[in-house]
């Protein structure tokens, strides 16, 4: 399971607090860190308003606009945390949302493009992502508010380049997602009609629960939003989730992971040896002389399995006893006169 700690626009455009937050990240055990580059001006109209829980978590008085160009992060800044988490062993990229982050983010080498919910239907962005050409090109492509038509158009345009692998992500594009929205289920769907691809999951919803319970469908990969502080200042911080929960994410999706095992129903090797402990045998209910007949009277199945099966039971049953047997003692196989 390839796990992205989602730090976005968390560091509230402060560059050590993002530093910081990579350092966390990498305690509790992620695969991947991500960013979010952007030109506010290019991404945001002066006339957009904020969406409800932008409203609900920042100044009500400042417009979309001024409240996003409060998260940005110069494109130095942007390198030097790129460049810090690659040295402590971590894949990093950035979420561009303007054409112009795109450049950028080419000019610098990325390779793994995610593409947000809110560019799905950009056809000029998907477009500029489709031409990027970089070395083992990666896409991971968010689908929160977007239908399976939309879906199956945007990686129409995304496999109009050249790309090795995309991965679609379900989403609900609501921070934090109430749980009668997050809809685990709809990951089936995406398996049904987009076969050819991975998918995984983009999860807003509060807590860890939604990420363990998607690693049972099979998914390849987890993003989750991750803050310092839910408390702190800004859009996403309460729909995300502190290290200390990021860390058991992690420990708890490796845990999933080898509980799945494989699609074979087998005896394992810790439960062969109970066998003998849980299983029963055929045995004497009571004392038997030789020469009696096994019925329901005298013949019943106890503990241990190291005897004559009980699904046997039947073949027992009008036999006749060759030795004595005392009560409880199992039954022999070759003490019963069994049919050639």
């Amino acid at each position: 399971m390839y796990i992205i700690a989602e730090i976005g626009c968390n560091h509230n455009g402060d560059a050590m607090l993002a530093k910081s937050m990579v350092d966390k990240a990498k305690e509790c055990g992620v695969d991947a860190v991500k960013f979010q580059t952007f030109d506010s001006k290019q991404l945001i109209s002066r006339f957009a308003p904020k969406a409800d829980y932008q409203l609900e978590t920042t100044d009500k008085a400042e417009s979309q606009l001024e409240m996003t160009a409060k998260l940005e992060l110069s494109h130095d800044e942007y390198m030097e945390l790129k460049q810090y988490s690659e040295s402590i062993g971590l894949d990093v990229f950035s979420t561009p949302f303007d054409i112009g982050s795109i450049e950028f983010l080419q000019s610098c080498g990325q390779t793994v493009w995610k593409i947000p919910s809110g560019e799905i239907t950009n056809l000029p962005y998907l477009e500029a992502i489709a031409k990027v050409s970089c070395d083992n090109k990666k896409i991971i492509l968010s689908t929160g508010m977007a239908t399976i038509a939309e879906i199956q158009k945007a990686v129409d345009i995304l496999e109009s380049g050249e790309v090795a692998d995309i991965t679609i992500l379900h989403c609900n594009t609501e921070y934090p997602t109430p749980d009668n929205d997050v809809n685990l289920q709809a990951i089936l769907d995406l398996q049904a009609n987009f076969r050819a691809y991975n998918i995984g999951l983009s999860d807003h919803s509060i807590g860890i629960t939604a990420a363990i319970v998607a690693v049972g469908f099979g998914i390849t990969c987890i993003e989750k939003h991750f803050t310092l502080d839910k408390n702190f200042y800004g859009p996403d911080h309460k729909a995300s989730i502190t290290p200390d929960e990021l860390s058991n994410l992690c420990t708890q999706i490796r845990r999933a992971e080898v509980m799945l095992g494989s699609q074979c129903k087998h005896v394992t090797k810790s439960e062969h040896k109970n066998k003998l402990v849980a299983r029963k045998s055929i045995v004497a209910k009571r004392d038997i002389k030789a020469g009696e007949v096994f019925s329901v009277d005298n013949i019943t199945t106890k503990r241990p399995g190291n005897g004559i099966s009980p699904m046997r039971w039947y073949d027992v049953l009008g036999k006749v006893a060759q030795t004595d047997f005392c009560e409880d003692e199992l039954l022999v196989i070759n003490e019963i006169p069994w049919d050639n």
